[in-house]
């Protein structure tokens, strides 16, 4: 494969007054300047109407024009080589190597090694548009335009995009402040970019402009840069393993408020923090200068300018080679404008700093555009209705000297008094990274961690379940029953917490749902009769336990009973069999746990019925149960100092794990089945070799630690390589933590569950229970299954549901884990 430079040498931007922001990146050597006022010059032309960006395109000059009024036109220095009718309004361009899009791609064989990806919102169709334009290989040359994919919008008040891991990204804020986020992704020919929504948001009126900031850091990055935005890129000839790193943000301008900062991540809280806000400054134009996504690794001493490809750095690009980039730094420059004040503030994570112009205007859009070593702004000046730009080399060195001289810098319009900007609420939020900017000479708080993390390694789902019924937080518990006569019809129970327990085929289609109440936690047990197996979920609505029979044959659920409970605010659930005898584990949220023996139908009278405190009583002959119906006898109650929920059962070793969602992880002896009273809790540290387990009392073996982030939710068995491990989900961080099973109870390694685009399955967060098994279920599923709770069902936004991950997937993960601890 040929790999061949391409060069932007010349970049003229016009912007529109509509907010639309588009961001062109490169990469190269950082420049220092101790000046911090920027002079303007007219480039000669309007922003209104159109956009017009010169690239050096395989050896040819080719400038691409994009206007309301004529389209998409592409020409050179004498001719105009192609065009493409349409109302267009620019929203990103991005010239792509063959490297990005692979060999095999229709695009690389139709046309030569590289091409020219433009966005575009096309305005009397209200289409976001994405056009491809190649030199195509034949004896001419000529010039292609193709389109590759259309979205239809509802208008469009702020429309940016950016290039993330080599994939376009794009957002668009219409009239009604609905915010959406799409990820367009080439199909298998190359020639055409399938438009995934991510995810869609309310964030209301005043939104006038946005900015996509996209950071990668190396694999010896920090705690202290580890954040909620972050999420791992897999490298190329790998399965798992992952050496980058990307943070994203979502940079909203709004006239009414300041500027917004929130993660871009689709599986990321929603939230948003306010990074700037002064009184009577409408902030209308906002653009970020990106990292590594905008610039790629120059080797040292190279002495030349990297070439724009504003896709991800390959893995052979600058090899050895210490990078340098513009930017001084792997992260995002931000700037923004208000028409209320002649010039322009540049952010980062340890500064905000405000630059003047010398000439008096009133900015309202900005755009960030790089041209060898230098970066410039163009402005548009709301006055006089034409275009000005701005060298800010210098002033991003200088505001990123805070990251080097560990000072933060700081400079206010003239207009403003200290005393109004440092009131200013631009508030610390370690998920943003951002910082309340410091006076001169006083030293940031930025300062790194170097405490080093586990790099988790990202499954990725085959299936994902039909969506519950409901809205809200409300799929919570999977279970995972076997059919033993025929594996491949085994299913997948899962609760829905406002009303239901629903059963799914292997493929994730609905085949039941069971109105039986708010069941929070589900588990089975096998071989209860002849004909049926069973399942037992924690129903918050009568507090009690709910039975079900399972059809052995089918898989079909019959409602049993409900089997009272003195809890005060049933939680979760655990059912298991030791010795044949099938129990119960189940805990309120107050921290009591009780456990509890079942009793078939047969036996059901000469047992003990549990009642609604904690004592057992002889049942009289008016108390007798139906004989058609399982009860249950209490047999220990006990409690952890705080909410629990997930446990899971060894019934080998005989050890239950239980889950205290603050706190760690709790193991109790469950060998000997005796009534049992309360007992005095006996903590144990997990750092000795060996812990003689009590029967009577749980011992605390696993503390929450970095890079586990509670809340500890589900908990699960998986053997690999016969060998035994415990998983928990670590829903802080959107991980699971795969640990020994035995003491000393080490950490083996975190994993996560990113999306499948090819399938359409997002990615996995703030999961609440999973399952996991090692039986054969056939298909994919031959070495076992992992089902797992989606938090935030995207891609697009929907309700909540749960996705399956191959064993083999997550045996594979955790043998990675395991050698690289043996390096």
């Amino acid at each position: 494969m040929n790999k061949v430079k391409n060069k932007l040498t010349k970049v003229a931007i016009k912007t529109s007054q509509l907010g639309f922001c588009l961001a062109v990146m490169a990469g190269a050597n950082a420049i220092a300047s101790s000046s911090a006022d920027l002079t303007l010059a007219n480039t000669g032309a309007g922003i209104t109407t159109e956009s017009e960006t010169t690239y050096e395109l395989n050896g040819r000059t080719i400038s691409v024009t994009i206007s309301e009024t004529n389209g998409l036109t592409v020409s050179d220095s004498k001719n105009m080589l192609a065009s493409q009718k349409g109302h267009f309004v620019t929203a990103g361009s991005y010239l792509v190597s063959n490297e990005s899009v692979g060999e095999s791609s229709a695009e690389v064989a139709s046309t030569t090694s590289a091409y020219i990806q433009t966005l575009v919102f096309e305005i009397n169709s209200q289409q976001i548009r994405s056009y491809t334009i190649g030199i195509k290989n034949a004896p001419n040359h000529a010039i292609s335009i193709t389109q590759t994919s259309a979205t239809d919008v509802k208008d469009s008040e702020a429309l940016c995009s950016a290039k993330i891991d080599g994939k376009l990204q794009f957002i668009n804020i219409d009239a009604l402040g609905m915010l959406t986020q799409y990820l367009a992704i080439p199909d298998k020919s190359g020639s055409a970019l399938t438009v995934h929504p991510l995810r869609t948001l309310a964030i209301g009126p005043g939104i006038k402009s946005c900015a996509l900031g996209v950071s990668y850091h190396a694999s010896n990055y920090t705690a202290s840069d580890y954040t909620a935005f972050d999420y791992s890129v897999s490298v190329e000839g790998t399965s798992h393993a992952r050496t980058k790193h990307v943070k994203q943000t979502i940079y909203l301008a709004d006239e009414y408020a300041g500027v917004w900062a929130m993660p871009a991540d689709e599986e990321a809280e929603v939230e948003r923090t306010l990074i700037f806000n002064q009184p009577d400054t409408p902030v209308e134009g906002v653009a970020t200068l990106n990292g590594f996504e905008a610039h790629k690794e120059v080797p040292a001493g190279s002495g030349t300018n990297s070439p724009i490809t504003n896709s991800p750095i390959t893995n052979s690009s600058a090899a050895n080679s210490t990078p340098t980039t513009i930017l001084g730094t792997q992260g995002t420059v931000t700037a923004w404008v208000s028409p209320e004040h002649s010039g322009l503030w540049l952010h980062n994570t340890c500064a905000t700093s405000f630059f003047d112009f010398d000439q008096d205007i009133a900015p309202e859009d900005i755009s960030l555009l790089v041209t060898g070593d230098t970066v410039h702004a163009n402005i548009y000046d709301d006055h006089s209705g034409s275009t000005l730009t701005t060298n800010i080399t210098h002033a991003i060195a200088t505001i990123n000297s805070c990251h080097t001289n560990q000072e933060s810098l700081i400079k206010t319009p003239s207009s403003f008094n200290e005393r109004s900007f440092n009131e200013t609420p631009m508030l610390k939020d370690t998920d943003l990274t951002t910082e309340t900017p410091t006076k001169n000479g006083d030293v940031s708080t930025n300062i790194t961690n170097e405490t080093p993390i586990f790099s988790a390694i990202e499954l990725q789902p085959i299936y994902e379940t039909d969506v519950v019924e409901n809205y809200g937080d409300t799929a919570d518990d999977p279970a995972i029953w076997i059919n033993k006569n025929d594996p491949a019809k085994s299913v997948v129970i899962g609760t829905n917490k406002k009303g239901s327990l629903n059963t799914y085929n292997l493929q994730g289609e609905l085949v039941a749902s069971h109105k039986v109440g708010r069941v929070n936690n589900v588990g089975v047990a096998y071989d209860w009769a002849p004909q049926h197996d069973i399942a037992v979920a924690s129903n918050r609505s009568s507090n009690s336990m709910s039975v079900f029979f399972i059809d052995k044959k089918t898989g079909r659920l019959t409602f049993n009973t409900n089997i009272p409970t003195p809890l005060n605010d049933i939680y979760g659930l655990c059912v298991f069999s030791v010795n044949n005898h099938t129990q119960v584990l189940v805990n309120s949220t107050d921290g009591r746990y009780l456990r509890y023996l079942l009793n078939s139908p047969t036996d059901v009278n000469n047992n003990a019925i549990a009642k609604t405190n904690s004592h057992t009583n002889p049942v009289s002959s008016a108390e007798k149960a139906d004989p058609s119906q399982i009860s249950a006898t209490l047999i220990h109650d006990f409690e952890l100092p705080s909410q629990p929920e997930g446990c899971v059962v060894d019934t080998t070793a005989q050890i239950a794990y239980l889950g205290e969602e603050g706190a760690g992880i709790w193991a109790l002896d469950v060998s000997e089945i005796k009534t049992m009273p309360s007992s005095t809790l006996a903590k144990a540290a997990n750092k000795h070799a060996s812990i003689k387990l009590d029967n009577k009392t749980p011992m605390f073996i696993i503390p929450i630690e970095s890079p586990v982030t509670a809340d500890i939710e589900g908990l699960s068995l998986f053997d690999v390589d016969g060998v035994r491990y415990l998983i928990a989900s670590s829903q802080g961080n959107n991980q699971y933590a795969v640990y020994e099973s035995e003491a000393p109870y080490k950490l083996v390694g975190m994993i996560s569950i990113g999306p499948n685009y090819d399938k359409g399955i997002d990615g996995v967060s703030e999961t609440d229970g999973l399952e996991t098994t090692n039986a054969n279920l056939g298909g994919p599923f031959k070495n076992g299954l992992l089902v797992v709770q989606d938090g935030r069902n995207v891609m697009p936004s929907q309700r909540q549901n749960f996705k399956l991950v191959t064993g083999d997937d997550l045996a594979d993960a955790i043998r990675t884990h395991v050698s690289n601890r043996h390096r």
